[in-house]
């Protein structure tokens, strides 16, 4: 009876203690992107784990206007990838991982320009713009005073509707 109790305290013990270093790596992550761009933070989508996380800054503003950050989630976060070569106005912030690529979703504080050929959609108050290219669906909204962008892949395991509800999610937690 007493080792039963034992190894329960063990597993929530271990339970916490990797809960909470998942969570200082994200603290510590949010703090860099808040050098580029102050109000933005990783955001959770439940069911999917981040691979990645790159900053492309853009040189040409003083203002940091335009450095977006852009965050790819998977479903199932594999090795880190090592000596990732990027181009110089690239800064990897997190990852990369190994990982199928589920979503990517880009933050930034310029505001996008959108096709007039885009739809619209209203999902809990948040105007959400839409085109499907093949079977990619691209979404953008504005919110908070950032410009956020996702690219999906629509499959039998991520349908249309699941791709409003992560982006959704991710915007309106952010």
């Amino acid at each position: 009876m007493k080792t039963g109790k034992l190894m329960v305290v063990i597993l929530l013990l271990i339970t916490i203690i990797g809960c909470s270093s998942e969570q200082q790596n994200f603290t510590k992550t949010n703090d860099t992107i808040k050098e580029y761009i102050d109000t933005a933070k990783v955001p959770a989508i439940p069911g999917l784990e981040v691979e990645s996380i790159f900053v492309n800054i853009d040189k040409e503003t003083k203002e940091e206007l335009r450095n977006t950050v852009v965050i790819t989630y998977t479903d199932e976060k594999g090795k880190l990838i090592k000596n990732v070569n990027t181009e110089s106005n690239v800064s990897v912030i997190y990852g990369p991982y190994e990982g199928k690529k589920v979503l990517t979703l880009s933050i930034s504080k310029a505001k996008v320009e959108y096709s007039n050929e885009m739809q619209t959609k209203n999902i809990d108050n948040l105007e959400l713009f839409y085109t499907k290219v093949e079977d990619n669906l691209l979404i953008y909204s504005r919110h908070n005073e950032l410009s956020y962008t996702s690219e999906g892949r629509i499959t039998n395991e991520y349908t249309e509707e699941q791709h409003f509800e992560m982006f959704t999610q991710a915007v309106t937690n952010n």
